[in-house]
């Protein structure tokens, strides 16, 4: 018979020490990291303007980079719709007691810098976010002490067509008009006296928030109107509680914070 041909055998691999594959892996990963990252892909939002923003008094963040530093269109775009809902989202919410000042007016949506204004007969004007806030947190707490049952209802909000306000000041003037953004508010606030025969209260507001050019954070709030304007007594008191200083007396802003008065018509 014939004999039957063994297979061919294989040759014997003999296992990789654990030295050899601790020093495979630590090449490889010498390799993995000697590649350079990729590079990011290339940015296709540009500035549509060059003048430079005005110095801000606030420090600047832990990178380097003010607030208010100018941001691409897109960007800009995106914060100015922010804004707008975050003012449709909350200012009917102004008197619920969960929400304090950082959630009603955080810094991703109004400037340090903000500026608030308002009429007779409260003719101030008061720079900055922490003096904002104060400002609402004074009145508010003096309105709960006069009121129960306190809410606000959003009537009406106008977003204007880009154009470039008579009011603007000169430093952003020359940005295009497209950068120039406002919104006009209607908002009622309503309560019940806790003196008798507690009668029901309820005031209409008329508020137009400006977007600063540049950043595209809220800038300015201006109270245009209050009607009914609210008496000489509750003006007295508000101020009193707000700014230290009886109505009659001269201003003396409290410590941390300016305030300037301007004199408003009455009307």
């Amino acid at each position: 018979m014939a004999a039957v041909g063994r297979a061919p055998r294989l040759p014997h691999r003999l296992p990789l020490p654990l030295g050899s594959l601790g020093a495979s892996r630590a090449l490889g990963a010498r390799a993995l990291s000697s590649v350079p990252p990729p590079l990011p892909p290339p940015s296709h939002t540009t500035h549509n303007f060059s003048p430079t923003p005005p110095t801000s008094s606030h420090q600047h963040h832990s990178n380097g980079e003010r607030p208010d530093a100018p941001v691409s269109d897109a960007e800009w775009e995106i914060r100015v719709g922010r804004g707008m809902l975050h003012l449709r989202e909350t200012l009917p919410l102004l008197f619920d007691p969960k929400l304090g000042g950082d959630d009603l007016f955080p810094p991703e949506v109004f400037s340090p810098d903000v500026v608030l204004k308002l009429p007779a007969p409260f003719p101030i004007r008061i720079p900055g976010l922490k003096a904002y806030r104060m400002t609402f947190a004074t009145g508010r707490s003096g309105l709960q002490a006069l009121h129960t049952d306190l809410g606000t209802t959003l009537q009406r909000m106008t977003f204007s067509l880009p154009h470039v306000p008579e009011s603007v000041s000169e430093e952003f003037k020359d940005i295009p008009t497209s950068r120039h953004r406002q919104i006009r508010v209607m908002l009622s606030l309503h309560g019940i006296a806790r003196l008798p025969p507690h009668p029901h209260a309820e005031w209409t507001t008329s508020n137009l928030y400006t977007f600063n050019p540049y950043s595209g954070l809220i800038a300015t709030h201006e109270v245009e109107a209050i009607r009914p304007l609210p008496g000489e007594s509750v003006a007295g008191w508000v101020m009193h509680r707000l700014l230290g200083w009886t109505w009659r007396a001269e201003p003396a802003g409290p410590v941390g914070f300016s305030v300037k008065t301007e004199e408003v018509p009455r009307g």
